[in-house]
């Protein structure tokens, strides 16, 4: 989907984590232009998973379904079909709440990410019922959800590369290790460089009277501000279409507002 931000050399520039860069450098011109560039990648996000979570609807209406009790008037088949499809209808309905109700570019990012889960889930249901070995998921790239796949760390050449330099590991290797990674993050990791991150806009308290919203990487963000912070906008886990459903992305983006 989006292999690269257009506009991530800015964002690097307002890195919050910087120290000195939370006082006379966030004036009032750089923190309109934070928000300008904020807005417009939203905007530009908003309108591709939009039609990605229009595309997998499509896909999903167009789909036979399999009833809830339909393995046990069969005897057998798939016990886990309806349950498979169930979580597949709930996430792709937790994408769209999400695309109509996205407060910031991770919840847009979730709903891209629940809306392919559902289609994988389902597409695992289609390839039982066909008597073939379910696809795989999609190992998603922890810096960003929405980069291509994270590189396979247990394939048989990254196997073999590490047992080569299973002795020359280093800081940067453990550190591209640490978490799942496209081939991109994982160069820049190698390289001495910040992946390119999924950005989330935060406000930050700059002194008594001043707070100023500042863009930082998505994982970042707080538990308590934002539901995407350690699951990779919902790549891993199957609780957050239920927590959608539910309101929790609501009730901790108004968290982060009152903070």
């Amino acid at each position: 989907m989006l292999k690269r931000w257009w506009f991530v050399d800015r964002l690097r520039s307002f890195d919050s984590s910087v120290p000195g860069q939370r006082g006379a450098e966030l004036s009032k011109e750089r923190q309109q232009l934070v928000l300008e560039e904020w807005a417009a990648a939203r905007e530009r996000l908003e309108r591709l998973v939009s039609a990605r979570v229009t595309a997998v609807g499509d896909v999903l209406g167009a789909a036979e379904l399999p009833r809830a009790d339909s393995s046990s008037e069969s005897g057998g088949g798939d016990p886990l079909a309806a349950s498979d499809c169930a979580w597949a209808l709930d996430a792709f309905q937790a994408a769209g709440k999400l695309l109509d109700e996205a407060a910031d570019l991770p919840d847009l990012a979730a709903a891209s990410v629940l809306a392919d889960r559902a289609l994988e889930r389902f597409a695992a249901v289609q390839a039982r019922a066909a008597g073939q070995p379910a696809p795989k998921p999609a190992r998603r790239c922890f810096y960003n959800p929405l980069h291509t796949a994270a590189e396979d760390a247990h394939s048989p050449v990254r196997k073999q590369h590490r047992q080569r330099a299973r002795r020359r590991t280093g800081p940067r290797e453990a550190a591209a290790d640490r978490r799942p990674a496209c081939p991109s993050c994982r160069r820049a990791i190698l390289a001495g460089q910040a992946p390119d991150v999924l950005p989330a806009l935060v406000p930050v308290k700059l002194s008594r009277l001043r707070t100023a919203q500042v863009l930082v990487p998505y994982y970042s963000v707080p538990q308590q501000w934002s539901l995407w912070s350690l699951c990779a906008c919902g790549a891993y886990g199957d609780e957050w279409p239920s927590l959608v459903l539910r309101g929790e992305h609501r009730k901790r983006a108004r968290a982060a507002r009152k903070a």
